[in-house]
């Protein structure tokens, strides 16, 4: 199974060199988290988890603008980019976002690399029960070993 990530990073709101040092830490985050879920196997309902992550401070009046999706399963889509033609397929794909926003974001922002990997170790945790919200449809997939091992990944680092 492969745990990927796209990032929404607010570099207006922290300045260009905070958000680029903190784009490094949250994709190599994601990295460490994949290469110990890549081999594992969960069933064969969910190819790919995806998370969608925004680390935003919007101005009031414009939170709206980073809303939250609800998670989504998508059994199998094709796709043509427009633009280039190419052909991409999404195939037993679960994917739903995640958002550090007001406090938790200044918290994030101002916090050490270290403390930094804590808070989206937690957040991470903390959206594990989007997994409650799988369609009847997917059966093959083993969510409580995934919790257990995320967690377990986390303390192993550490980070819980």
């Amino acid at each position: 199974m492969e745990f990927s990530l796209a990032l929404t990073i607010d570099s207006h709101s922290m300045g260009e060199s905070e958000a680029q040092k903190k784009s490094l830490l949250i994709n190599d985050f994601f990295g460490q988290i994949n290469s110990y879920i890549k081999d594992r196997k969960y069933g064969n309902d969910i190819y790919q988890y995806l998370v969608s992550l925004y680390i935003v401070n919007p101005p009031k009046g414009y939170e709206h603008l980073h809303k939250d999706f609800k998670p989504k399963y998508t059994e199998y889509k094709a796709l043509i980019n427009k633009f280039s033609g190419d052909k991409m397929e999404i195939e037993k794909q679960f994917h739903y976002s995640i958002k550090v926003t007001g406090e938790r974001f200044k918290e994030f922002v101002s916090a050490s690399e270290t403390e930094s990997r804590k808070i989206l170790a937690q957040e991470i945790l903390n959206s594990l029960s989007n997994l409650d919200a799988l369609p009847k449809k997917v059966k093959d997939f083993e969510k409580e070993r995934f919790k257990s091992d995320m967690a377990a990944f986390f303390k192993s680092e550490k980070l819980i």
